[in-house]
């Protein structure tokens, strides 16, 4: 199944539309996310795979997902980037790391974005990726386990260069051995 992170193709059928009052707790799903996506459904939303292939919209920006994931592993989003530029020489597009549960999600360009600060980067844990494969010049397919397959608006050098930096940045900061958040 191809998702195309587009206003028109959005809401899926057979894809839960939440609310505030029955989105579950970041503390229920946080272990099983692999993937979230922001996506325009009535609003700025987010779309988020779950492991055993569960796909819903959350009723919020992929950023307040991220800070909410980071903050229920008690990391640092200052911190993670600021380890991320040490080691990867890089703060803009940080993968998002919990070392704790071996974890890393690769930050990649889902859709095209409107203006600035638009959150058009979506967030795939690098474990889940079975295939990239490149669609054209500017976009690659990304091959999630379940078989579900994202469309990201970058071409597939830049998705495997923004995968291995996750991986790299997972490896470094757990070899680190310093719990998040630093002090």
């Amino acid at each position: 199944m191809y998702i195309l992170p587009e206003p028109s193709f959005h809401p899926m059928e057979n894809v839960r539309l939440l609310s505030h009052t029955d989105a579950p707790r970041m503390g229920e799903i946080a272990r099983q996310i692999i993937a979230f996506v922001p996506v325009y459904c009535q609003g700025n939303r987010t779309l988020v795979l779950l492991s055993q292939g569960t796909m819903f919209y959350l009723p919020h920006r992929v950023h307040w997902v991220r800070e909410c994931l980071l903050r229920h592993f008690a990391i640092s989003q200052r911190d993670l980037r600021r380890a991320c530029e040490e080691d990867l020489n890089r703060s803009l597009f940080a993968p998002v790391v919990i070392p704790a549960e071996g974890v890393a999600y690769a930050q990649l360009r889902v859709r095209t974005p409107i203006g600035r600060n638009d959150g058009a980067q979506g967030f795939f844990r690098i474990d889940a990726v079975q295939g990239i494969k490149a669609t054209g010049p500017e976009e690659t397919v990304v091959q999630m386990a379940d078989g579900i397959d994202f469309v990201v608006r970058m071409p597939r050098p830049k998705v495997i260069e923004r995968v291995l930096a996750a991986r790299s940045a997972l490896i470094l900061q757990q070899a680190r051995g310093v719990a998040y958040p630093r002090f």
